[in-house]
């Protein structure tokens, strides 16, 4: 069940857009960034790690969505209350929350953000 998370500028959006493009999986990062065929839709993969050096694997915790329900509208999949979901889930609903307002925050060109503090991003 989709849900509205946060609303922003279009900019601040397309910001953090091009903030998760620069930290790809690919790239070091914990992010996978898929667009519409237009590019004004994004799904945004968040990914957890298992640690640190070449060794780390990524798994995939959540997924985030920009301009789908409008512009400069982030959703998220809320639990669905009808739903006997895994007790995790709920704590990945709150990881990319977290994930979301950190890049409004601090997802500026040229800045890195650790997110290594986030329990949730571990396994």
């Amino acid at each position: 069940m989709h849900s509205v998370y946060r609303t922003a500028s279009v900019e601040d959006v397309f910001r953090i857009v091009d903030y998760c493009s620069s930290y790809t999986v690919k790239n070091g990062g914990l992010f996978e960034v898929y667009p519409d065929p237009g590019a004004n839709l994004f799904m945004v993969i968040v990914n957890s790690c298992s640690g640190l050096g070449s060794n780390h694997r990524f798994r995939p915790l959540g997924a985030f969505y920009c301009n789908y329900a409008g512009p400069g509208v982030i959703t998220i999949e809320e639990e669905d209350p009808h739903f006997d979901g895994v007790e995790s889930r709920s704590r990945h609903v709150n990881a990319i929350k977290q994930v979301i307002d950190i890049l409004l925050k601090e997802g500026f060109p040229g800045v890195k953000i650790s997110f290594k503090e986030l329990p949730a991003l571990k396994f």
